[in-house]
This record gives C-alpha cells, structure tokens and sequence, in this order.
C-alpha cells in the first residue's frame, strides 16, 4: 500500500519582524487571501510528494507526540482543549466526521442519513460491522443504535457546552439496531456539523454507567486506538486496536508526551525523542523552520481581548473605542507574530468561514491616540485609570498583553497583567463580567467554519455562564438575529441574518481582534502521511489517511 502525504505550509507573506516603533498600516487578509496567497503545498523534512508516493508503507513502531499541557478531560462531555479533542479522537469515533479539506462532511460510523422535507428528522443507518473495543464492562460488542441514543442524549444533557444545538436537540428514537432518527424540535442549520464534533462520539453505555465518573480514565470506544495508561502531568499513551473494524492504524502506539517549554519540544524532536511537536510558538518555529521540520497550516483560530461589558470601566462604550484607538494592532502583530504563524484580524469570525465578510474590517476604529484620549475625557476618565487583563501564561498570550499594557500606558490607563495556567485562568474569567476587577481577558476560539461556532458561542446571552460570553455580552437584537440564523437551512438567508448580527457587534466594540493564527507543528521527515485540517486536530488514522514513521 502507498500514500501521499497531504500537508501545507502556511506562507504568511505579508508578516514582517519589525520594530515596534515602525509597524503600522498593514492591511488585514481576507478570505482569499488565506486561502491562496498564505497557503501552499509543502512538506516536513524534506520529503516532497513525489518522492513520499514511491516510498513503501513500513507498518509498526511508536509515533511520539510533544503536547504543551497535560489532557486529563479524556470523557467526552467533559473536554475543553484542542489536546482532549484529539486523543477522544483516536479512541471514539462520531457519526460523521470532516474531509482533509475541512470542506464536507464525510461517513464515519454512518452508513447513510437523510432529512425530513421539515428538517425535524434525521434518519441515519449505522453501519452494521463496527464494534467497541473490550472493557471492563463489556467484551468488545457490536456498536448498536441505542448507543448512538445514549450517547447523544448524554452529550444534550450533561455537557456544560452545547455541542448539539441543545436548544433544538429532542431525542434519538431507535428504529433497529442499525437504524434510528434524530428528533428536533425545529429546524436547526449546523445540526449535521455538530455531530461531527469529538463531544458526539459514540460510547458504549456499559462501560460509560460502569464506570461511572471515572470514566474519562477508562475512555472505550470503537477508534482504531485504545486508550492504554494516563500519567498525571507526563504522557496519555494509546495502542493500536487490533480488532478495528476499519482499516488498522499503521502505527503500533502513539504516546502523547506532555513537554510545557517549545523549545524544548523542539530539541527533542530534533534528536528524535519526539516525531511530533505541537502547538509551537516564537522561537521553537524558528527552530523547526531551520531544521526543515516546520509545517503550518491557517486554522480557524482567532486571537483576542475580550472587554467586561457589564461592570467597571469597560462597561462604557466610549471606553471600549478608546481602548481600540489607542492601540497600534498592526504593530502587535507584527511584533508577535514574527514567524508566518498569523495574519491580521479584525473581527471574531475567522476569515475562512463561508459567512465572512470582509466589509465589517471598516468598522475596527483605527489607531489614534489623541481620539483614545478625547473618549476617556468625554467617559470622565481624564486622569486615568487602573485595567486587569487575564491571559493564559503562553508566550503569545503575555506578549500581546504586554503591548497591550504600553499602548494604553501612552493614553494614561494603567494595565495589571494576570496569567496563570489555561484551566486556571479559564475559571477564572467564566461569568468575570460579574467582577468590575476583570477588564479584559485574552486567548483564542475555534470554531467550525460555520458562523454559528463563534457568532452564537461569543455572543449569545444564552451563553452568559459560559467561558465564551466571559465578558457578558447580551444583547436582543443581536440574539434574534442569531435565533433566527441557526434554525433557518439556507445558507444565503443564513449569511444575511449573521451579517445583520454582525454589524450590531462590532458597533458595540467587544474586543480586539488580532490574529487569524496558524497551527505550527515541527514534524520529523520519518514521519509520513500526515494531514494538518483548518480544525487543528491530529489525525492518525481516518478514512483519508494512516500515518506511518520510519523505523
């Protein structure tokens, strides 16, 4: 058997290191942009295409993978991090999943689904030759549709995210074993997107009542890798199911190796400790870059700085403006993101999204100080002020904030940077429009390239209580617009509702929205047949590709 290895290099052309001082007046990158000019095929290692297709599939050996932060969130309900998502992924598997493009929706564990003409039901046919791995509460049984009914019924119940359309979402009735129907309550747009989420795998509920709440260190599924051990601050290692019912993973074992610093991941991906290092940033993609080990991919991760929007300063429009005027955004990015890995951002939904519209970028208030300055005497704040930022403590993250901290230093506000490790600061800022104390806070969301993933998640007051909306962000209008968005089913009526909630949005200047970031990975020419997706999730062994190294 032969594969071609799939990946790209993600060429931003239009970011330059450059000085603080002298950056500025960079225009923002749409759509086509990211999808033509910053992309092109590529490779790691040295091994083009055309050498890769000649080269003969060497079944077998351990793929090892340096992630910045331990994963112990393994139940599916639970997960909130990229890194949960893609070891869930390598052991459970969804009804549906994404193509390598990230363009449609292709069958995992479905065989085939239709829709009512009312968009209320959905008739799904399993296939009938899938089995769950053997656990503790079951001996390896074949995958039935009251699993699928278990399972979905669980993820609309228990999960503290909606990853379902909960709202819309009814129930699952069984029809036979390899047959049932989804039931809505109305019509829901991203219904079919959701599903391919890692939140809707299908789990045995044997092993899932088993268990109990400590399922998530007995992950059982029906992926081509069972979940073998998790030690608390090092590795989650996975071996391969020899019993899959689809093709079996190339690979004998995968380990997962927690390595917080990236240059350090970098180092052992050169002396070859680790095949695949993560998430770099700064310097390690320098680093990867020079050892011809650097594949960067666009994703539709966005980078921003959320306001309060309800209590203390923040809570004042003219103070939001002021804050947007009195930053230099291009200057930041030019100055953080020095390695190819984002371009400019203006607003929340990332530029690949099929609802992006470039005219909202006009509505970003450009930099200007002097007008920072006239807002905040107009809001009453002429002698200043006194801010906190919450960031997670990645380099990225506190560079941003840094900067963030001098500019508005410039127009007489006073920036007290707090950081603290993802979960922590996470908690931390949940519902942090209830503390005056919590001004702003910094990271990124991804989403699916769907508008609902980020307009629905960021904004809606149903999301008040959740990390999203951290800022509190509630407005009717607004909510309408987004209601009537997710359970219309045409994409062009979809498109105008979320542009007329857009608009309303970045009126109300919620944040500041840097960067549209890639995914860096250094990747070891020993390792063949990889697949980087818009989504940023590894894929080891997926209806598109079965990744092997080199023994």
């Amino acid at each position: 058997m032969k594969k071609k290895r799939i990946v790209a290099v993600f060429m931003a052309a239009c970011m330059v290191a450059a000085a603080l001082g002298g950056c500025g007046g960079q225009s923002g990158a749409d759509s086509a942009t990211a999808g033509s000019q910053s992309q092109a095929d590529g490779n790691a290692g040295g091994n083009g295409a055309a050498d890769e297709a000649n080269l003969e599939v060497q079944p077998g050996g351990t793929l090892t993978i340096a992630i910045p932060n331990y994963t112990p969130l393994l139940d599916p309900k639970d997960y909130t991090q990229a890194y949960e998502a893609s070891i869930i992924s390598q052991v459970a598997e969804p009804l549906l999943t994404y193509n390598a493009e990230y363009t449609d929706l292709i069958p995992v564990l479905a065989k085939d689904w239709s829709v009512s003409d009312d968009g209320l039901v959905y008739h799904f046919v399993l296939r009938d030759d899938i089995y769950f791995q053997k656990g503790q509460y079951q001996d390896g049984r074949q995958v039935v549709s009251d699993d699928v009914k278990f399972s979905l019924e669980r993820i609309a119940a228990e999960c503290s995210t909606d990853r379902i359309c909960r709202e819309f979402f009814d129930h699952v009735e069984v029809v036979s074993d390899t047959e049932f129907d989804i039931y809505l309550k109305e019509a829901c747009g991203p219904f079919l997107e959701q599903l391919a989420d890692p939140g809707n795998v299908i789990l045995p509920r044997d092993e899932v009542e088993g268990w109990g709440e400590n399922f998530a260190e007995h992950l059982i599924g029906s992926g081509p890798f069972i979940l073998e051990s998790m030690t608390l601050d090092e590795s989650v290692i996975v071996k391969r199911n020899e019993d899959y019912w689809g093709e079996k993973a190339n690979l004998d074992e995968v380990v997962f190796r927690v390595v917080t610093d990236g240059n350090q991941a970098v180092n052992a991906l050169i002396t070859g400790e680790v095949q695949i290092a993560e998430y770099l940033q700064a310097e390690a993609i320098q680093q990867a870059a020079d050892a011809g080990m650097l594949i960067q991919k666009p994703t539709t991760g966005t980078s921003f700085a959320r306001f309060n929007m309800q209590t203390g300063p923040t809570a004042d429009p003219r103070v939001r403006e002021a804050i947007i005027k009195a930053i230099d955004i291009d200057a930041v990015i030019q100055n953080v993101y020095q390695y190819g890995e984002a371009v400019r951002a203006y607003q929340p939904l990332t530029n690949l999204s099929w609802g992006y519209n470039e005219s909202y970028n006009d509505l970003v208030p450009a930099y200007d100080p002097e007008g920072a300055k006239a807002l905040l005497k107009e809001a009453g704040y002429e002698n200043g002020m006194t801010l906190n930022i919450y960031i997670p403590n990645t380099s990225t993250r506190e560079r941003i904030a840094q900067l963030i901290q001098y500019y508005l230093g410039e127009v007489g506000i006073t920036l007290n940077i707090h950081s603290g490790a993802f979960a922590e600061i996470l908690a931390t800022v949940t519902e942090g429009y209830k503390n005056e104390n919590i001004s702003m806070y910094a990271f990124s969301w991804s989403g699916t390239l769907d508008p609902y993933s980020y307009l629905e998640k960021l904004f809606s007051r149903k999301t008040l209580s959740a990390t999203s909306n951290a800022g509190g962000y509630d407005n009717e209008e607004v909510d309408q617009y987004l209601y009537d968005a997710f359970k219309e089913t045409d994409r062009e009526k979809r498109i105008e509702l979320y542009d007329k909630a857009m608009e309303i949005i970045m009126n109300d200047h919620t944040g500041i929205y840097f960067a549209y970031e890639a995914r860096n990975w250094g990747v070891s020419p020993k390792v063949h047949d990889t697949v980087q997706r818009a989504d940023g999730r590894i894929l080891l062994c997926t209806p598109f590709n079965n990744v092997w190294v080199e023994q």
